[in-house]
């Protein structure tokens, strides 16, 4: 579905796509840094429960971040969710511009005392190449609910950061505002994880979020054909890549999507006894016959749900990280919420059936549970794609969570 903003909001898409352009053309469109300033920069971490600005300096190989607030989440009032509703889209995109301004000083003190950031006046330490607000997985379901409401919001937040930087900096900043697809997050989830592991890429990594799942690996051997893969620029060379993010079994929906059974209840095991954690395991219609993992939320033919066999056997190394939720999986839980009734922080409703799901959902891809953990941070691997221009050489991104195909702003 195609949408037009208003007039001047596409004039300055225009531009911006112009300036994208630019930066990686033989006739640079924007001014080049000062020796004396670092280049940064600018993102927001538009995610589900909030948004997150953070300035990334360049530092040699390395890149230097500075955290900043955190303000409301894009999705909440064109998903009317969390006492938002539509008319609040543009209150809630000037928070985010207004971040722009809160992250230069130290944020207010939290209950030790201390600021809840550390300020850091982007506007004079470091030369902003260029700014991005990107989306996740909350984003995705608000464009499959509301596509008309979602374009506006993204044209009205894209101009409100494009205006903020020129009023501070004097000049014009290419600004980047969308979601992202399922294989972005999943492959800058990857680079971060790469750049921890400075620069080895013999690994591949399982991220759990909240609404969406990644799944992301090196493959040679896999096929140039699956629309799961892309050619992708790291450091200098070209790599395939498999990519695939899975709608609706992020932590928090798939109780919704897959069921919680009675033998999932929390402490369902003291009011059966012999209960066993296949008893839960077992209600998890996660496969098909094919051994394909249920997909709930994405488009495949036009049809809203599908399943998809991710080739994990095919990936380049046997090595595997976790990442994102799955940092926070304990052995014990199943122990201490489902054969009892332990103290469980959050919703007791999903607490004997998450660390069942956690271990069943890794089963399905043939990656070890007990596989070592890793902290990462998709915002990072966005940055090192953008300063490299990783994907410049890749189809155009696929929006699987739109049967009309990616929003054009």
């Amino acid at each position: 579905m195609k949408l037009s903003p208003p007039l001047t909001l596409a004039r300055s898409v225009l531009l911006a796509g112009a300036l994208l352009a630019g930066l990686g053309s033989s006739g640079t469109v924007l001014a080049a840094a000062p020796k004396s300033l670092p280049t940064c920069q600018v993102i927001f971490d538009a995610g589900s429960s909030g948004t997150r600005l953070a300035v990334f300096v360049r530092k040699g190989r390395d890149w230097e971040e500075h955290l900043g607030p955190k303000v409301s989440a894009l999705a909440d009032p064109v998903r009317e969710i969390r006492g938002r509703h539509h008319a609040d889209m543009q209150a809630v995109n000037t928070e985010v511009a207004n971040a722009l301004d809160a992250i230069r000083h130290d944020g207010p003190k939290d209950d030790k005392g201390e600021p809840e950031w550390q300020g850091f006046d982007w506007a004079s330490q470091c030369w902003v190449e260029g700014a991005q607000i990107f989306a996740t997985a909350g984003m995705r379901l608000a464009e499959q609910e509301h596509p008309a409401l979602s374009a506006a919001l993204w044209s009205d937040v894209r101009q409100r950061l494009s205006d903020r930087l020129q009023d501070r900096l004097g000049r014009t900043v290419p600004v980047e505002a969308r979601t992202l697809t399922g294989f972005e997050e999943g492959l800058y989830a990857w680079l971060a994880v790469r750049q921890e592991r400075k620069g080895r890429s013999d690994f591949g990594i399982a991220e759990m979020g909240g609404a969406s799942s990644q799944v992301t690996f090196p493959c040679k051997r896999c096929e140039a054909s699956d629309d799961a893969t892309r050619m992708v620029k790291v450091d200098g060379k070209s790599m395939r890549i498999y990519s695939y993010s899975f709608l609706g079994l992020g932590q928090d929906e798939a109780p919704h999507t897959l069921g919680v059974a009675p033998s999932c209840a929390y402490g369902a095991g003291v009011d059966h006894p012999g209960w066993k954690a296949l008893d839960c395991a077992s209600t998890l219609a996660l496969q098909d016959a094919t051994q394909s993992i249920v997909d709930p939320y994405n488009f495949e033919h036009g049809q809203r749900g599908s399943h998809r066999r991710i080739p994990t056997e095919r990936a380049d190394s046997p090595r595997w990280f976790l990442t994102g939720s799955f940092n926070y999986m304990n052995p014990n839980d199943v122990n201490t919420n489902c054969l009892g009734r332990g103290k469980y922080v959050g919703e007791e409703a999903v607490a004997c059936f998450r660390p069942i799901y956690l271990q069943r959902y890794l089963q399905a891809l043939h990656i070890p549970v007990t596989a070592p953990r890793a902290a990462s941070s998709w915002t990072l691997g966005a940055v090192i794609c953008s300063a490299n221009q990783c994907l410049r050489q890749s189809p155009p991104p696929l929006c699987r969570w739109s049967a009309q195909g990616c929003l054009q702003p």
